[in-house]
């Protein structure tokens, strides 16, 4: 059989054609896999630390046992020998009373000082008609200042005395002074659902004053060496709370845990986690259960 060129030509190309075939899956077999998607987070290491509850309240310095004074007839208030801030002693005058009308003429009578201290209000001028319900001074001894303030009904099961607390003044911002409660009052109002609390400053100090009003920051109750963390991190899902945490070949568990209290943003652990694990707190919206991330919380320290 004379083979030709023609037919020379169609067996090369039916071979090379058949050569391609034998290739396609082989290429197919080469292809590389996808790469595996890195998630960038941040983390924080669980220490054990105190968990303070505090109110913040807000009240006023008064005098420690301050007395309205009162006259005891009605009256024009003719004679005022003492001026705010004067010491007065016990019985001593403080004001006189006119109780003279048209037509008849009567003697003054007398105002005394039911206490020894200093007159920290004198809210009336002399002429003024007075009856037997107006306050005509107020004395108290400001060597002792205390604090008055009002809690409402919702928080008192946390009250006792002694609890300490930090004091801030508005003419003194960015500091403040120590001062614990030595007396809570024993009902509850029932216009305003509050009960009166009075703190005493633990020092002296001349600058603070009675009148003036204060910020409080009462501590009440102390959770000691627990798991706080921060509040953000955490994720809710059928009612129940869950965490990321980081292992150590960088890829993430999500753990279920049990919260107790909250303060300032950071959840008290009961349950779930230990110290020296890390948590993520960034970047884990996005996460699901044995993915891998890269943390870039040493880089920002």
């Amino acid at each position: 059989m004379k083979i030709t060129k023609k037919r020379i030509v169609m067996i090369i190309v039916a071979a090379a054609v058949l050569a391609v075939i034998a290739c396609i899956p082989k290429r197919k077999m080469e292809l590389p896999s996808q790469a595996e998607t890195v998630y960038t987070v941040k983390s924080e290491e669980l220490k054990k630390g105190d968990l303070q509850e505090y109110l913040l309240l807000s009240g006023n310095v008064k005098a420690d046992n301050t007395i309205s004074v009162y006259p005891d007839i009605s009256g024009k208030l003719v004679n005022v020998p003492v001026t705010l801030g004067s010491y007065v002693k016990k019985n001593q005058l403080i004001a006189e009373v006119d109780p003279s009308v048209p037509g008849s003429i009567y003697a003054k009578s007398p105002v005394y000082a039911p206490i020894e201290g200093y007159i920290t209000s004198l809210p009336l001028t002399q002429g003024t008609t007075v009856g037997t319900s107006t306050e005509i001074a107020r004395i108290g001894n400001i060597n002792k200042l205390q604090i008055e303030t009002k809690i409402p009904e919702g928080k008192i099961g946390v009250l006792k005395n002694g609890l300490t607390a930090q004091v801030s003044l508005e003419a003194y911002k960015g500091e403040t002074f120590p001062a614990h409660i030595f007396r809570i009052s024993p009902i509850v109002d029932e216009t305003s659902r509050t009960k009166e609390v009075y703190f005493l400053f633990d020092t002296n100090d001349e600058r603070i004053n009675a009148g003036m009003y204060v910020r409080i920051k009462l501590n009440t109750v102390l959770h000691k060496d627990v798991i706080s963390i921060p509040n953000d991190c955490v994720i809710t899902s059928a009612g129940k709370k869950y965490v990321f945490v980081l292992n150590d070949d960088m890829s993430v568990t999500q753990k279920e845990i049990t919260g107790g209290v909250t303060v300032d943003a950071r959840l008290e652990v009961l349950s779930g986690l230990a110290e020296g694990e890390k948590v993520v707190v960034s970047g884990m919206q996005v996460l699901t259960d044995g993915v891998k991330v890269r943390d870039i919380s040493e880089r920002e320290e």
